[in-house]
């Protein structure tokens, strides 16, 4: 088929969040249990699926370790970590993986959306921390999801009705691809820099990418070769 647009995941797609997020997960466990899960750790519990928002990770976490901590009590105190108090927390660790001159290119052919678990106050923080705001015609966030967060379809269907064009979506987990296949949608998996367990591709694969790429500075190519192949 031909793409007319191109979503994008945040997390682990357009930004590295080991320093971040994952950092946040780390300390909000510690301070709550006195243990400091591994990044490998992390990972098995995001490959698991039904985890993608890292609140649920950290209280998923905490449970294991035994620990009883109100849902409240842990998103406050991962907030604090994460945001610092006047955002100067773990959130200015992040990093951009897709260089803005290969959004700009494909912008020139796409339209670009953006399907997130964030917030929308965060997603749009590091968008415009990193100067790629403007290239993004839609933001679908937490706050539009509600209680239906992926793998359920439902954002990846909002983003379409608002993009109103055909779409692939690119994402790094496996709730990413479930989502992607519910909507009737083509998924590209997206292997993050710092994953290194070699099991996340075949995950991806599982839950129905079509193809998975190791570095998403293939982006473009992944598309075009999408478009080709179907012709």
């Amino acid at each position: 088929m031909k793409f007319k647009s191109v979503i994008f995941d945040i997390d682990g797609v357009l930004v590295d969040v080991s320093q971040s997020y994952r950092q946040a997960i780390q300390k909000t466990v510690e301070n709550f249990t006195g243990y400091y899960p591994t990044s490998e750790e992390i990972q098995k519990y995001k490959e698991r699926g039904g985890l993608n928002n890292d609140w649920d990770l950290s209280e998923a976490i905490i449970i294991d370790q035994g620990k009883k901590v109100s849902k409240q009590e842990i998103i406050d105190k991962f907030q604090e970590y994460y945001l610092g108090k006047n955002w100067e927390g773990f959130i200015t660790k992040e990093k951009l993986l897709l260089p803005k001159s290969t959004l700009q290119s494909l912008r020139k052919k796409y339209k670009l959306g953006i399907l997130t678990g964030r917030p929308r106050a965060e997603a749009e923080f590091i968008l415009e921390y990193f100067k790629i705001f403007e290239l993004f015609e839609i933001i679908v966030a937490m706050e539009d999801t509600g209680d239906k967060p992926k793998p359920n379809p439902f954002g990846l269907k909002l983003a379409l009705k608002k993009l109103e064009a055909p779409s692939c979506y690119f994402g790094d987990s496996i709730d990413d691809m479930k989502a992607a296949v519910s909507a009737q949608m083509i998924g590209i998996g997206v292997i993050p820099p710092t994953v290194k367990n070699g099991t996340l591709k075949e995950r991806l694969f599982l839950g129905g990418a079509k193809i998975v790429v190791d570095r998403v500075t293939d982006a473009e190519v992944a598309v075009q070769k999408l478009e080709s192949d179907s012709l």
